[in-house]
C-alpha cells in the first residue's frame, strides 16, 4: 500500500508540474489585466480540480471515508488567513467543477453549499469586462479572485517528492496562505518593510490594493463587502520610524 502511495503521489507531484504550476502561469497575467473570459475561468477551473481528484484518490487509500469529508477537512486545514466572507473555497470551486461538466449538479453531494447560495449551475459564473463573477440572489464576487487564485497558490508551496505530496494531502505541511506579503513576526531591522507593507496593504479578500479592489461592490450574503486591509494590527508608527531612523545604511 505504501508504494502504490508513493506511485499516486509521484503522479500528483507531475500533474502539479507539468499541468497546473504552466497553467497558473497563463491564467494569472489575464486576471491581471482584467481579459479573463469565461471559458479560461471554466477551464483553469477545472484543472485546479483535477488535482483535488488525485488527492481524494489517496486520501481514500489512507483511510478517509468520502469525497465530501476530505474536501470539508482540506478547506479548514488550507484556508485563506484573513478572508472574512468565502472560507470554503475548494468545496466551492468543487462544485462549480461538478456543474460544469454535468448538465445537473448532484444536490445530494453539496446540500450546505446549495443552502448558502442557491441552485448552483454552469450560469453561477459569468463574465463582465474582463472578470469572472460567481453571481447568484444573495452573493456576488470575483471569482477568480476570490476563490481560483488562493486555492492555486495552496498548491504553489516548493512540493518537491511524493512525500511531500502525502505530508500536503494530510495536512501536515503549507498550510494556509494570504493575499500580499504581510508578516507578522517583523524584526526591528524590518522597519523599512514593515513602514512599505503597512502603507501598500492588499484586500485580505481579493488580493488587491485599495484602488483596484472591487469588494465594495460585492455581495456575500445579500451584504456589501469592503476593502479589508492586510494591516499589522500591532504597528505602531513611532516605534517603527524610530527603528528606521536608527537602521544602518
Amino acid at each position: 500500500m505504501k508504494s502504490r502511495n508513493n506511485n499516486e503521489s509521484a503522479y500528483l507531484l507531475s500533474y502539479l508540474n507539468n499541468v497546473l504550476m504552466p497553467a497558473s502561469y497563463e491564467f494569472f497575467p489575464l486576471l491581471e489585466k482584467n481579459q479573463v473570459r469565461l471559458h479560461h475561468a471554466f477551464s483553469f477551473n477545472s484543472i485546479v480540480t483535477h488535482a483535488i481528484d488525485y488527492m481524494v484518490f489517496i486520501a481514500k487509500m489512507m483511510g478517509t471515508a468520502s469525497r465530501a469529508q476530505f474536501i470539508r477537512e482540506f478547506d479548514e486545514k488550507y484556508y485563506v488567513q484573513g478572508s472574512q466572507h468565502i472560507n470554503n473555497k475548494f468545496r466551492l470551486l468543487d462544485a462549480i467543477n461538478n456543474s460544469f461538466k454535468h448538465v445537473e449538479l448532484d444536490a445530494t453531494r453539496y446540500p450546505d453549499l446549495i443552502n448558502t447560495y442557491g441552485e448552483l449551475s454552469i450560469h453561477s459564473l459569468k463574465e463582465h469586462d474582463g472578470k469572472v463573477f460567481f453571481a447568484m440572489p444573495n452573493y456576488r464576487f470575483d471569482y477568480c479572485r476570490v476563490v481560483l487564485k488562493p486555492v492555486a497558490a495552496t498548491f504553489d508551496c516548493g512540493l518537491e517528492t511524493p512525500e511531500d505530496i502525502l505530508k500536503f494531502v494530510n495536512g501536515d505541511i503549507c498550510g494556509c496562505v494570504q493575499h500580499g506579503n504581510f508578516c507578522y513576526e517583523y524584526e526591528p531591522h524590518d522597519a523599512i518593510d514593515r513602514m512599505i507593507d503597512y502603507c501598500n496593504p492588499v484586500c485580505l479578500d481579493c488580493g488587491e490594493d485599495e484602488e483596484n479592489c472591487d469588494c465594495p461592490t460585492f455581495l456575500y450574503a445579500g451584504k456589501r463587502g469592503e476593502f479589508a486591509p492586510d494591516q499589522d494590527p500591532a504597528f505602531d508608527f513611532d516605534n517603527v520610524m524610530s527603528n528606521i531612523s536608527g537602521s544602518k545604511f
